[in-house]
Parts: structure tokens; sequence; C-alpha cells
């Protein structure tokens, strides 16, 4: 009689995860998963309740590899450093991204914990204290909006595999046209950009 396959968990978590980088979230079934561990699904039910409590547990490491990218240290710019972590993440991990960033409800927390990093990068400029919050609110959502658009088209394939050198100068002329703007809008905010 062949001995029986023993499993842990993050044995289990680890097969899925696998998966999740090379088909995405919807290819991780309990059959596809048994397969490709050379089992039943038994013993993937004896440690997740559903095979949703394991996709959590996949999205939640797949927003641990995000933000890695995104606390890179690329630049001396901060700002630039999570802009241009979030393209090469969707450009290196493009079914990650997928998983995470262009589904429903899945982002939700990870686009709250994007958003807590950059409030301490601005907090932490001394260019931006003093701003008013729905200044800081505005740059931020205009940051994003770019910053998401260029990774969904890094993702897509419209931007084929960019160069870091071209995400920095896509990211350097979208940020200087934002911070523009918000200047030509307030010109009192003028102080708070200069060095």
């Amino acid at each position: 009689m062949p001995k029986k396959a023993i499993f842990t968990k993050d044995h289990i978590l680890n097969k899925a995860f696998e998966m999740l980088e090379k088909k995405g979230l919807e290819e991780i079934t309990a059959r596809n998963l048994a397969k490709a561990l050379k089992s039943s699904p038994a013993p993937i039910y004896g440690f997740f309740k559903s095979m949703d409590d394991l996709k959590k547990d996949l999205i939640e490491r797949s927003k641990g590899v995000f933000m890695e990218y995104v606390k890179n240290q690329n630049t001396e710019l901060p700002l630039l450093n999570i802009g241009m972590g979030i393209v090469t993440f969707a450009r290196e991990e493009k079914q990650l991204f997928r998983s995470i960033f262009l589904r429903e409800k899945s982002y939700q927390g990870l686009i709250q914990e994007f958003k807590e990093l950059i409030e301490e990068e601005i907090l932490a400029d001394n260019r931006f204290k003093g701003l008013p919050e729905e200044i800081k609110e505005t740059l931020f959502l205009d940051c994003w909006t770019y910053a998401h658009g260029m990774a969904t088209l890094t993702c897509t394939g419209y931007f084929e595999n960019p160069s870091d050198e071209f995400i920095k100068d896509r990211l350097m002329q979208s940020a200087a046209g934002m911070i523009y703007r918000r200047l030509e809008e307030a010109p009192e905010l003028e102080k708070f950009f200069k060095d």
C-alpha cells in the first residue's frame, strides 16, 4: 500500500501561490489544486473551511509581495518610488496584479494600505507639511489614478515590458503636471512645493 502524502498548510498555500502566479486566481479550484498536489481535495479542506478562505490567504500573500515592490527605494523621491513600485509589480507579477487590482472586491483593503503608505510618505516630506487635507487627498487620488492606469496598461500589454527609465519618466511627467495644475488652481500653495 502506497504511503499517504502528508501536507502542511504552508505546503498547500505554497502550491496554490505557484498556481496563482502562473494561471491566476480563477484557476485555483479544489480539484485543480489537489491535482497539482497529487492528492485528493481532503488535505485542502483539512486546513481551510472553503476555497474562499484559501483564496483570502493567497490575496494576503500577494499584498505582501506588492508592498515589497512599493517600498523599494529606486530613487531619492519617496512618492516616485511608490508609483514605480506599482508599475513594476504590474510588469513583473502580471497574474498577481490582475488578482489584486483587476477584480471587484479583493483589493479594497490594499487600497487603504496603499493610501496609508502614501500619507506616511507625504507627512515625512517637509514640503507637504501644512498642506490642507483636501489638497493632500486630491494629490493622492491623482497620483493613484495615473499610477494604477499605467500599471493596468503595462499588465495588459499596452506598454510591452516598459523599462524602469520609461516608467520613471512617465510618472515624473504626470506628477509634475498634477502639481502644476494644483498650483494654478491655488497659487498660495506654491510655497509648499518649493525645496
